[in-house]
């Protein structure tokens, strides 16, 4: 597992990730470009870094989309030959993020 101060992990988590909110938020509307109010609607779809996804997720107050780079078409590529499939390409922090973003039972 990654320390603390790997820059890698830290990239990693800064990705931005789609997520829906379950619950209104106050005081976070900043997050939300589309709003001009500093709160959240219930509901509202909006991207949100990894890092702060991942904890409102393990707090049942999101649920997030899983990202393109682990859709169908990258799975049907992987099937068809992974020998011949770059994922550093594709997503430089493919496993690292599948790692951390499958456990909390993200929707496709």
């Amino acid at each position: 597992m990654p320390g603390y101060y790997d820059i890698s992990d830290i990239l990693m988590e800064d990705e931005a990730v789609s997520v829906a909110f379950h619950v209104g938020a106050n005081g976070v509307g900043l997050l939300d470009s589309g709003t001009e109010t500093n709160s959240v609607e219930k509901g509202a779809k909006i991207d949100l870094p990894f890092w702060l996804a991942h904890e409102l997720c393990r707090r049942r107050a999101v649920s997030i989309t899983i990202p393109s780079c682990f859709g169908q078409k990258m799975k049907k590529d992987v099937q068809a030959d992974a020998a011949c499939v770059d994922l550093g390409t594709r997503y430089p922090y493919f496993y690292e993020f599948g790692c951390k973003l499958f456990p909390l039972d993200a929707k496709a």
